[in-house]
């Protein structure tokens, strides 16, 4: 099955959405970049090599702990129906040497080959301010359409990750009274059509009276493709990131 038959799951989305959209009371940019840290697990394989076992990530192809960094912009106005705007840029690619034998894409591969996993990705984001400065709480709603560009390669042989997916995206955060501290949550998800993709994100975030801030939180990011592009694959990637931000 195609990813690419899956965007049209957005459309429908963002059509419900502007229905009931909701806005902030005046104009706002954010900004920020984070360094994340997650631990990798998992396997995949090509779906063509149907007698062959799933590669390990870390048993058979030798990948570890990983590093990513993430870059994001979102703008917000009082314009009612129209969405805000978020758009989030992931870079998440690692290498690895293969530690066991295998077979990917009908080629038999040996130890001491380079293997590759690339899930880097550009989350686009259309949504909503449900609650806007309500009390101490703020709630978004709204979809992302995420546009995988990577790959999976282990030595000669690779497969692209190359298409759109959207996703339900929700976020939550409760201003602590009285402090320029929160806590909040991002959730992105989808589940249809061979795929589940669920990215979430738990944090704490200070922001100062002079633009800038801060946050620190623990991101976890798990997909599972049976028979998508070729691909089925179980992936799971946590752990703490940090990040800095501004607020105009």
């Amino acid at each position: 099955m195609k990813l690419t038959k899956l965007a049209s799951v957005a459309l429908l989305s963002a059509g419900v959405l502007s229905a009931a959209g909701a806005q902030a009371d005046i104009a706002g940019v954010y900004a920020g970049t984070s360094l994340w840290q997650p631990s990798l697990s998992g396997s995949f394989k090509a779906d063509s090599d149907s007698s062959a076992n799933n590669s390990d990530l870390e048993s058979t192809l030798g990948f570890d702990d990983s590093s990513a960094t993430s870059l994001f912009i979102a703008i917000e106005h009082p314009l009612p129906l129209i969405p805000n705007i978020r758009i989030e840029r992931t870079h998440l690619s690692e290498t690895a040497t293969t530690k066991q034998s295998g077979t990917f894409l009908g080629t038999n591969y040996s130890t001491n080959k380079k293997a590759k996993l690339d899930l880097s990705h550009t989350d686009w984001t259309a949504y909503y301010e449900l609650l806007d400065g309500l009390g101490w709480m703020a709630f978004d709603v709204g979809v992302t359409l995420r546009n995988f560009d990577g790959e999976f390669k282990v030595d000669t042989k690779s497969l692209d990750l190359n298409a759109p997916v959207p996703l339900a995206y929700g976020k939550a955060d409760f201003f602590i009274p009285a402090t320029n501290f929160s806590v909040g949550a991002l959730v992105n998800y989808l589940d249809i059509g061979g795929a589940t993709v669920f990215d979430r994100r738990f944090y704490a975030a200070y922001e100062s009276d002079f633009i800038i801030g801060a946050e620190l939180g623990y991101r976890s990011f798990s997909l599972d493709l049976s028979d998508v592009d070729d691909i089925d694959a179980d992936l799971s990637m946590s752990g703490f990131y940090a990040g800095a931000t501004v607020h105009f």
